[in-house]
């Protein structure tokens, strides 16, 4: 259980420096494809990342319901320790413009537009997951499909909730938001992405046994 925790906070710190890597990156292309340098070491490190033990819940059933709580829980965990530290760096001022933008939008969204685009979000992490599983470690194949649909997401626009803890984190750090608007983000963004993950599994699931 204790190893289980250490994952989860881990991941989340991983995509908070994926995440970090976005923000400080002006040209929208070229910072979606260095977003998913926090995705590769979670990857390959096997760390529960809940967009990780979502569809693998489902498809190979190496995590179960609890998994998925604890990830959830340790991701927003690693996620606040990286923007609290971060606020207390310069790095916070190169990227204060930048969390400002995508926190007002995020925060500022209705939510059912943040369910839909946290179940688009869970389809390309699922498939980076399950198809990325299927490559040799460390391969050019795996790396590529990886890349491939974590670039795609995050051009897109759509919603990872653990990147969104670290933005919202950030953002709170920073300007300071309503509990609300929060909860909001929290709540429908995760249960975008659990529908998402979960239904892309069982399909891929599905579709390999028809083989």
């Amino acid at each position: 259980m204790k190893d289980k925790w250490i994952s989860s906070v881990v991941a989340g710190v991983f995509i908070s420096m994926g995440a970090m890597v976005y923000l400080i990156i002006p040209d929208t292309i070229v910072r979606s494809l260095f977003f998913a340098t926090g995705i590769l070491l979670v990857l390959n490190l096997h760390n529960m990342l809940v967009t990780r033990v979502c569809p693998l819940k489902v498809y190979d059933g190496s995590y179960g319901w609890g998994d998925i709580v604890i990830a959830w829980i340790g991701n927003g965990i690693g996620t606040v320790i990286a923007a609290v530290a971060v606020h207390f760096t310069r790095f916070e001022t190169g990227i204060r413009n930048s969390v400002e933008s995508i926190g007002n939008v995020k925060l500022s969204d209705d939510p059912l537009s943040l369910f839909i685009l946290g179940i688009f979000c869970a389809l390309f992490v699922a498939f980076a997951v399950l198809i990325g599983a299927k490559q040799e470690k460390g391969s050019f194949a795996q790396i590529f499909y990886v890349w491939l649909f974590i670039t795609a997401f995050v051009f897109c626009g759509f919603e990872h909730i653990v990147a969104d803890m670290f933005y919202i984190s950030s953002y709170v750090l920073m300007f300071g938001a309503e509990i609300m608007d929060i909860v909001k983000v929290l709540v429908f963004v995760s249960a975008g992405n659990l529908v998402g993950g979960l239904g892309c599994a069982w399909l891929i699931k599905r579709l390999d046994k028809q083989k």
